[in-house]
């Protein structure tokens, strides 16, 4: 069908990319594409189809979309507490509303993403924490729908992505407690579907290799992201015959769970064991013993990842990969010399 050809139909306030795609005779894809203005659209095609898209009343709704497992607040409020604050700040500064949606992993969450895509809600999403396989990363790439990603992945395509360099976040970790004098390191990682835990993994074996020192497979766990799971992972490392003396723990309140199984079997934290977390939340700097802990960039993972979607949307040119380099911040969990 030629561009002069279609017959739009009438103004309506629920009009779908699908809707559009069919007055036009293109894909919901090639539609999708043409309204974000990207470059493999011809000119041409790119403004018959906003013409009839305009003609047809549908209009963009200045909305990201976000979607978060329901228990998120239970598990990890401190983060995606601070990176919502983050996200609805410069979501505003920026003239775009934020829709938070619930849903748990599997078929239910697409069809969260479906039924927001084709019901017009939202213009673009944000996708945190990214998963092996990704289902949420495959269906925006295969919608042809906005959307940027706070995390490294492991799926290819031309999408952006925001994350710290996890990798070196664990080396630093295992860095401090070497030069501390330990060798019998724990690490009590996030949970394996998460692509953060295999990148923090490489990085702590990465690094106890350079520090020529051996990997007890032992003393490698997965931990839920409750302060109970990082209780029971820590009584699970305490009851072996040779316990580790420090352990790294790959998140903040994880880490505050570790730290009050440590104590309850009459452990001195920062001297009999030394611990560290991954975050900066505020609860470890006010933790007993305050929490040695990797710096997460919260704040700045969000506020530029809303920058680069809203950018998109506008049909800006974009970066594709932003990484944050990570930062130690030393507290007496692993070093009790900071109280003197």
């Amino acid at each position: 069908m030629t561009p002069g050809a279609s017959k739009p139909r009438s103004h309506r306030d629920d009009v779908t990319l699908k809707d559009i795609a069919e007055a036009v005779g293109k894909s919901v894809a090639a539609v999708s594409r043409a309204l974000n203005n990207y470059d493999d659209i011809s000119p041409a095609t790119r403004e018959h189809i906003k013409r009839v898209a305009r003609e047809m009343g549908y209009a963009p709704t200045d909305t990201l979309g976000f979607i978060m497992p329901p228990l998120a607040p239970r598990a990890t409020a401190p983060y995606y507490s601070e990176i919502l604050t983050s996200i609805t700040s410069e979501a505003s500064q920026q003239g775009f509303d934020l829709l938070v949606a619930t849903s748990d992993n599997g078929p239910e969450e697409e069809r969260v993403y479906l039924r927001l895509i084709n019901s017009r809600r939202v213009d673009g999403f944000i996708v945190l924490w990214p998963r092996w396989r990704d289902t949420r990363i495959k269906l925006l790439l295969d919608k042809h729908f906005p959307f940027v990603v706070i995390g490294a992945t492991n799926l290819e395509g031309n999408f952006p992505k925001v994350f710290e360099d996890e990798t070196e976040s664990a080396h630093l970790a295992v860095d401090h407690l070497v030069s501390q004098g330990h060798q019998k390191i724990a690490l009590i990682n996030t949970p394996p579907d998460l692509f953060f835990s295999t990148n923090f993994l490489t990085g702590f074996r990465d690094a106890m290799r350079q520090a020529n020192l051996p990997v007890n497979e032992e003393f490698i766990l997965n931990s839920g992201l409750t302060q109970k799971d990082g209780y029971q992972a820590a009584q699970n490392l305490l009851s072996k015959p040779d316990a580790p003396t420090a352990i790294v723990v790959a998140d903040d309140v994880v880490a505050l769970g570790v730290m009050a199984a440590v104590q309850d079997q009459g452990l001195e934290i920062g001297s009999d064991i030394l611990i560290t977390g991954y975050g900066d939340i505020l609860l470890a700097e006010y933790a007993q013993p305050p929490l040695t802990t990797i710096h997460r960039p919260t704040h700045l993972l969000g506020q530029k990842a809303c920058q680069i979607l809203t950018a998109q949307l506008r049909g800006e040119k974009t970066e594709n990969s932003v990484v944050f380099k990570p930062s130690l911040v030393i507290r007496q969990s692993s070093d009790l010399a900071l109280w003197l």
